[in-house]
């Protein structure tokens, strides 16, 4: 039987100063989660946004040139 890990009993894996408040990502039970504090959440899911936008944004030019 395995023991249940709470983010709260670490420390964040990306400052390693602050106690992680959640474990990021969680899209998939099979991806490695790793524990996050506040700051870095935010920072990480910003991140993530703004790569998702700007794929979005290359993918619409090259959509839009290839109907030209």
């Amino acid at each position: 039987m395995s023991k249940v890990v709470h983010a709260k009993d670490l420390k964040c894996c990306k400052c390693k100063k602050a106690q992680a408040v959640a474990f990021w990502p969680c899209i998939d039970p099979d991806i490695q989660s790793h524990p996050y504090c506040k700051k870095c959440l935010d920072k990480a899911n910003i991140d993530l946004m703004i790569a998702i936008c700007e794929q979005d944004e290359k993918f619409r030019k090259e959509e839009k040139k290839e109907q030209l």
